[in-house]
């Protein structure tokens, strides 16, 4: 049946620096006093413990740069997973775009279009080898194979949840199988669940008292967000697009006996623009 709603490890550094010579006695040939000895330790002691010090604040340093530039939410001790994607990160503040706001209309579903543009791309075989030894669909070449990176899964999911609050607009002009909608909805609710904890955001938000209500304060992020620079990254992805006609489809005798069976791809077709 249709929806009710139909509105629609610290690493080890090479410092490169030889160990400072501290406090060398030219008088080789005579025995020190023990009054130059004590000085002389002293020295040593006072050199070697300023040393350190400075290696201290340069080691932290490089540590802190390197976390903070390579990954700035990696919690460190986990393992990143291998991509070949190129991972930039910028400060910036996250605010409303119109273009993915209100009813729909043909501006949101073209803007909804080209945000998932290079949804499929492709990779060599090194590049599946190094994420986890992982195979995919082959490209019709045979130099490579063909897939995509999980923030574009997890869009297509957003996309078809908005979908689906106004099935009178996206589905209302054919019959639909509205319980296979339903269960890929469900599965796009709990993949993005997963994935807003699996990166959760953690930047500090506070509440302030307006004029639009007097039981509910507005909400406000005091602070930059550190994210993912996306213009380099779909940039990238859309140097490497492919599609559909580009994939060799699947072995036949994996449907031997299954008269029931869908032949088609297991990422679906957009619906809109």
């Amino acid at each position: 049946m249709a929806p009710a709603f139909t509105h629609k490890s610290s690493g080890y550094v090479a410092l490169g620096s030889q160990d400072e010579k501290l406090g060398l006695n030219s008088r080789t040939s005579e025995i020190p006093d023990r009054h130059y000895l004590d000085s002389d330790w002293k020295w040593r002691f006072f050199g070697l413990a300023y040393v350190s010090f400075l290696l201290c604040l340069v080691i932290g340093g490089l540590a802190y740069k390197i976390e903070t530039s390579v990954c700035p939410s990696a919690t460190p001790g986990a393992k990143l997973p291998h991509t070949p994607a190129p991972v930039e990160w910028v400060n910036k503040d996250i605010k409303q775009d119109p273009r993915f706001m209100g009813k729909p209309r043909l501006e949101m579903d073209q803007a909804w279009h080209e945000l998932l543009a290079g949804t499929m791309i492709r990779f060599s075989a090194e590049e599946m080898h190094m994420a986890n030894n992982a195979t995919s669909a082959r490209h019709v070449d045979g130099t490579g194979y063909i897939g995509g990176l999980g923030i574009s899964h997890n869009l297509h999911c957003l996309k078809r949840i908005r979908q689906w609050m106004y099935p009178d607009y996206y589905y209302g002009s054919e019959e639909q199988d509205w319980d296979e909608l339903a269960a890929h909805v469900d599965h796009c609710l709990e993949t993005i669940r997963q994935a807003l904890l699996c990166s959760a955001d953690v930047n500090v938000f506070t509440l302030i008292w307006t004029s639009h209500s007097k039981t509910k304060p507005s909400t406000r992020v005091p602070q930059q967000h550190a994210c993912v620079n996306w213009d380099v990254l779909q940039e990238w992805m859309l140097g490497r697009a492919a599609s559909f006609d580009q994939m060799i489809g699947p072995d036949p005798r994996l449907y031997e006996g299954n008269h029931s069976q869908d032949q088609s791809p297991v990422v679906e077709r957009d619906v809109s623009v």
